[in-house]
Order: C-alpha cells, then structure tokens, then sequence
C-alpha cells in the first residue's frame, strides 16, 4: 500500500487479507535491512576499525529500560544538489546511514498497520458485518475508511419460464 492512496474493498475480509499481506511484506523487508546492516557492520569492522567509531558510539548507547528521547545527529557530509542529496565521499558511512534511515521509515510504517489491523479486528469483534464493502483512504498521519452501500449487487425479479404456443394448423384449399 502506498501513501495517500484510496482503496475500495468489497469486502472486510477482503482488506484485513491485503493488510496482513501488506504487514508481512514489510516485515520481510525489515529483516532483510537488518540482515544487511549486521553484515555490513561486522565487515566493516574486521577492514577499517577507525571509520566505524562514530557508528559504534550511536549503537552502544547506554539501554535503560526506559526509553528516552535521542536527538539525531545530522551527518555533515550529506550535500544538497538541487532537488538531491549527495554523501560527499565513497565510504561505507553513507550507505549505512540509508539503510537505518530506510529500516525506520519501514519499522514506523509496520507499527502503523499493526494498529490499523488490530483497530479492524476490534470492530469486527464488536459486530461489524464481514460482509460490508469500504473505501479505504491512507495518509502519512491517518487511515480514513467510509462503508459502501451494497456492495454486491442485487439481482432483480426476473421470471424465467418456457413459453410455447401452439401453431395453427394450416388450412388446406383444395381446387
């Protein structure tokens, strides 16, 4: 699902399907970053220990059980070309830095649905019909849906019989 889309469902089994597949692509997602930045760390370290001080810093963070608000640097090193930033140097800092960028954009997006899937659940326990069509409308900071009317269509009255009438016999004319 993409940001600031409208869906329309016919179903509410129909849109609880697409977001759990929606939740498990991105899950996918999330632990292949992950794959991908373990691997890129632990190499990282066994070439060039001294370029990997400042990561290591920001990872070993002291953990309390509590969590508490981090101030994010802002790396210097990104350059504005227009409309595009650039990492000023070819190393792999800058590469890291877009894949924990990209890791928590897709946590934060995955967390949202978790809570859009379990909001649908809850309606449903609480009697919503499974039945009932939606349009769906999904922004960066809301999920909006509105229930549609009938969304299958109803038949109408019909009467479908055979219908036979006997022809006339002909009249012969003899002359």
């Amino acid at each position: 699902m993409q940001e600031h889309e409208v869906l329309k469902f016919n179903t509410m089994e129909e849109l609880q399907h697409t977001l759990k597949k929606e939740i498990d692509l991105l899950q996918k997602k999330s632990d292949e970053y992950s794959k991908l930045i373990g691997e890129k760390l632990r190499d990282g370290q066994s070439s060039t220990p001294g370029e990997f001080d400042e990561i290591k810093a920001v990872l070993d963070a002291p953990k309390d059980g509590k969590k508490k608000p981090v101030k994010k640097k802002e790396s210097t090193q990104w350059k504005q070309f227009q409309s595009v930033q650039i990492y000023d140097g070819i190393c792999l800092k800058g590469e890291l830095e877009i894949y924990f960028q990209g890791l928590e954009a897709l946590k934060i997006k995955l967390e949202k649905l978790k809570k859009i899937s379990e909001s649908i659940d809850a309606l449903l326990a609480q009697g919503l019909k499974k039945d009932l069509g939606c349009l769906v409308l999904i922004t960066v900071d809301s999920f909006r849906m509105t229930f549609l009317r009938g969304s299958q269509k109803k038949a109408r009255f019909a009467y479908k019989s055979i219908f036979s009438v006997e022809a006339e016999k002909p009249i012969e004319v003899k002359i």
